[in-house]
């Protein structure tokens, strides 16, 4: 009888042609690098977006009340204005001209090629008087009215303080008239109308000086969400006369020598 010699057991089990060998179960140490490495990546990564694309901003003061309060904390976004200039109505941050070393958070009213007036006495349609922003956006056609709903209830706090506005630069003037807005500068002001450092006291923003835009408050937890609807324009109406007799104050008063 002939004997047949059975083989040692193989590495390789032949499962017809083209049979690989199993997968060598991973090593414990090399799961771990691994692990560690894919968690350094992600940590790169979040600091990478915080630092370069996100700014957190924490409000000083009540120049934007009532839109942003004393000690809001807010998510700026750095990336869009490389992509896109800023446009009406943006929350932004920004580097004043005269104070470089302090940001301040303010609301885009004039972009490049508006002309730009303020009007002391408009009267609205809830029958409010009040002071007012009047645009002729990219200078272009008649006089329209900037509509903003987030400003501070006109039956209260009426915006009536800084209206003298504006000179070339876009400062308050004593002989205010409608100005331009010239390229890559913007003008800017406080939703607190009456308490806000803004373009009427630091004059016109550069681009440049221009950080991030505004758009999400994560503190106070109750408030959290987005900074709301912006701005409007209403073509204005037939001025009224209190309009007129207001315009026709602040010329007199342009005349007459300062006391």
């Amino acid at each position: 009888m002939s004997q047949v010699t059975v083989p040692p057991p193989s590495d390789v089990e032949e499962v017809g042609a083209g049979a690989v060998p199993p997968r060598r179960p991973r090593s414990r140490r090399s799961s771990i690098t691994r692990d560690v490495i894919e968690v350094l990546l992600l940590a790169l990564a979040l600091y990478v977006i915080i630092n370069f694309a996100l700014q957190t901003v924490r409000v000083d003061g009540l120049s934007m009340e009532p839109t942003l309060g004393n000690g809001n904390l807010l998510f700026a976004d750095k990336v869009s204005y490389h992509l896109h200039a800023p446009q009406r109505g943006d929350i932004v941050i920004l580097e004043p001209p005269d104070t470089p070393s302090t940001d301040f958070i303010k609301r885009v009213i004039g972009v490049p090629g508006d002309v730009l007036q303020i009007v002391p006495a408009y009267h609205d349609s809830n029958g409010h008087t009040r002071a007012a922003v009047e645009i002729k956006p990219n200078g272009q056609g008649n006089w329209q009215v900037l509509d903003e709903p987030y400003l501070p209830d006109q039956n209260v706090d009426p915006w009536n303080q800084e209206t003298s506005c504006c000179g070339t630069d876009g400062r308050a003037s004593t002989t205010p008239a409608a100005f331009t807005v010239p390229q890559d500068q913007y003008f800017v002001l406080g939703d607190n109308r009456n308490a806000s450092r803004d373009s009427r006291m630091i004059g016109l923003i550069p681009r440049n000086n221009i950080l991030g835009r505004a758009w999400l408050r994560i503190w106070p937890l109750g408030s959290f969400g987005f900074l709301g609807s912006g701005p409007t324009l209403v073509t204005a109406a037939v001025l009224p006369f209190g309009l007129l007799r207001g315009r026709r104050r602040l010329r007199e008063a342009a005349r007459s020598p300062s006391r």
